[in-house]
């Protein structure tokens, strides 16, 4: 084997190397960002997650309160010190349900897009509940003012379909 064909040799690998190997190097590259996306999104997620147990523990540990995802049937007389309760419950509430619109609300994914739906339901939800708006009333200017105006609109909804 001569030398100039030792050399052809390495220039049709090298040829082939870069034919394949960028192409390859390209799917890699694709791979790694769906997968930090994913992770990103998995974390979103688990962060609202842990949140929102840490309120459910709140609201088991204060069953007197009208607070749960499950309204009370006939909620029972507050006093001040329990409305106040319930406010500050709530506030971390919204706090939780600001998170969710932050993360979830103009995003593209469909993963994103699923679980704002499922956290525009669940708002929705508590805006038709009486003490909840009272809570708003209260501690609503607090927040985020994209956060504010869509609440706002939510509450507007809910009222109508008293």
């Amino acid at each position: 084997m001569t030398l100039q064909s030792v050399k052809d040799i390495l220039q049709v690998l090298s040829y082939g190397a870069v034919l394949f190997g960028i192409p390859w190097g390209l799917y890699q590259h694709y791979r790694a960002v769906k997968r930090e996306q994913r992770d990103r999104e998995l974390g979103t997620y688990n962060a609202l997650d842990e949140k929102y147990i840490e309120y459910q523990q709140l609201c088991l540990a204060h069953p007197e309160l009208d607070v749960s995802d499950v309204p009370h049937p006939s909620p029972p007389s507050l006093s001040p010190a329990q409305e106040r309760k319930e406010v500050i419950l709530f506030t971390i509430l919204m706090s939780i349900f600001e998170r969710a619109y932050l993360m979830y609300s103009d995003q593209s994914t469909s993963v994103k897009q699923r679980q704002w739906s499922g956290w525009d339901d669940y708002i929705q939800g508590f805006c038709r509940r009486q003490n909840f708006r009272r809570s708003w009333e209260v501690s609503g200017t607090t927040f985020d003012s994209s956060f504010q105006a869509y609440m706002a609109a939510s509450i507007e909804r809910s009222g109508k379909g008293l």
